[in-house]
């Protein structure tokens, strides 16, 4: 029989504890610029300082756009971009001095993903956390340990301090998976159900690649007993995100049905006979999951743990282990599929970041029962990514291996944040193609106020997590004494 919490005071104070390392690390640093990032930051600041989707004017900070009617749009989908507009409208109105135009620009860039990003991932966190045990993953002190390896031994952690939209997706589409999980257990779970398709659909708003969720979901809920009477709550939830999707294409590209890729600038989106997608060579299912260019278990190992997991999902709950499966797979070919399937200048996978809560899951069942292993997996994926996240999230393609090729060595000479584009530049700079990055002015960590570009400030933020980490020990401690056996592992 799985460990439960000791209570719901318990559960609540691990919960906590999740939150507040999540969300601490991730505001602790900020990336800075790049194409896509500038792209959705460009959208952001059209709707809060000229009220329109248009990017002409902030243009010349990215090559990823579409064109539409003869004007400029983000080739991204809108949902971060408005969720971050309130932010930057709270960073224009701070006085322009003493800050000037161009640390304002870095204090909407921050603020921006503070709020749109950083604070949604570190909530995806507290939400791993509580369906891990609904699902029998542990007490609540070992449950915080498996959402902590997660937010910080996955590509969830650099992404979350950068202006993407993965994390975000990847928030709300799990979030959807809890309230579905809860509206089964529940005997009325309409409510549940409406906020389901909510966040579902809301996922799709950030990253369209999250609409595989909804239809997974929407599936899970046809196989269920009750499914054929909560999945027109489902629906219905979907809709708000829905329409205005399609009042966004209708308004951008003429169309409700047609997709921002297809009026992308045709130098940046990689086609083959015109196509953004083709048949996905076997080869390149090895390339997203093992190899060192963008092999999501070469720097996240904990999660090769999870088709071990799949059988203990199972036998926990069929359903769950359906989703948990179909999503990543699901992701892994249509990522596959791709022409443009690496993503450009990154550090992993990030296409597939939307499903990594889907496949943790059953990474983190298996993991109580192979405490050792699973401990040292988890502390080599949170180096990896502590590693990258404290250099560069904008890592040129001409690494072939990013982590030991690019990352390693700028921390090997205590050189941190050089990201190579800023939030205004067109172009990286060129040294970055050479791994002789110079320091960003638009990137940082919060410890650079006490020791500006060196790896020395990363100190303060270790010293949180060793202050955090102590306080889950003593609670892992009395957790396991109060079901009478110390040596199991939560």
């Amino acid at each position: 029989m799985p460990v439960r919490a000791r209570s719901p005071a318990d559960s609540r104070r691990a919960g906590w504890l999740v939150f507040l390392g999540l969300v601490c690390s991730y505001a602790y640093f900020f990336q800075g610029g790049g194409w896509n990032p500038n792209s959705r930051l460009a959208l952001t600041r059209a709707l809060a300082e000229r009220g329109t989707i248009a990017i002409d004017d902030y243009r010349e900070s990215t090559e990823d756009w579409a064109l539409s009617g003869g004007h400029f749009y983000t080739n991204k989908a809108p949902g971060l971009s408005f969720a971050a507009a309130p932010a930057w409208l709270l960073a224009r109105a701070l006085p322009a001095s003493p800050l000037g135009e161009d640390r304002r620009l870095l204090v909407g860039g921050y603020l921006a993903n503070l709020l749109a990003n950083a604070l949604p991932s570190a909530l995806l966190g507290v939400l791993l956390f509580h369906c891990l045990g609904w699902l029998g993953a542990g007490d609540a002190p070992g449950r915080a340990w498996l959402a902590w390896a997660y937010g910080l031994g996955t590509l969830a952690f650099p992404y979350s301090t950068a202006f993407y939209a993965h994390q975000p997706a990847a928030a709300l589409s799990f979030g959807a998976f809890a309230a579905w999980l809860a509206a089964r257990a529940r005997r009325d779970g309409r409510a549940l159900a409406l906020l389901a398709g909510a966040a579902a659909g809301a996922g799709v708003l950030f990253e369209l690649s999250s609409a595989l969720v909804v239809v997974a979901l929407g599936l899970a809920l046809l196989r269920e007993e009750r499914g054929h009477r909560l999945l027109p709550w489902y629906a219905l939830g979907g809709l708000p995100a829905a329409a205005a999707l399609a009042l966004y294409l209708q308004a951008a590209f003429g169309s409700p049905l047609t997709t921002p890729f297809l009026h992308a600038n045709p130098q940046v989106e990689v086609r083959v006979e015109g196509a953004l997608f083709g048949l996905p060579p076997p080869a390149r299912i090895a390339e997203l999951l093992v190899l060192p260019f963008r092999g999501l278990f070469f720097t996240s190992p904990i999660l090769a743990l999870a088709p071990l997991g799949y059988g203990a999902l199972r036998r926990t709950d069929p359903r769950a282990a359906w989703v948990c499966l179909a999503v990543p797979l699901g992701f892994l070919v249509l990522v596959a599929s791709f022409h443009a399937w690496h993503g450009g200048f990154a550090p992993g996978p990030r296409y597939l970041i939307p499903c990594l809560p889907f496949l943790f899951v059953p990474a983190a069942l298996v993991a109580r029962r192979i405490p050792r292993i699973a401990a040292a997996l988890a502390g080599l994926s949170v180096a990896a990514m502590l590693a990258i996240t404290s250099v560069a999230v904008e890592i040129p393609t001409s690494a072939s291996n990013p982590l030991f090729q690019f990352v390693l060595p700028q921390l090997a000479q205590g050189r941190v944040a050089v990201n190579p584009q800023g939030l205004d530049q067109l172009r990286p700079d060129p040294r970055s193609f050479a791994g002789k990055a110079p320091e960003n002015a638009s990137s940082f960590n919060l410890g650079e106020l006490l020791w500006p570009h060196r790896a020395w400030s990363l100190v303060p933020l270790l010293g949180l997590w060793l202050a955090l980490a102590t306080l889950l020990v003593r609670r892992t401690r009395a957790a396991r004494a109060a079901v009478g056996d110390p040596t199991r592992s939560p």
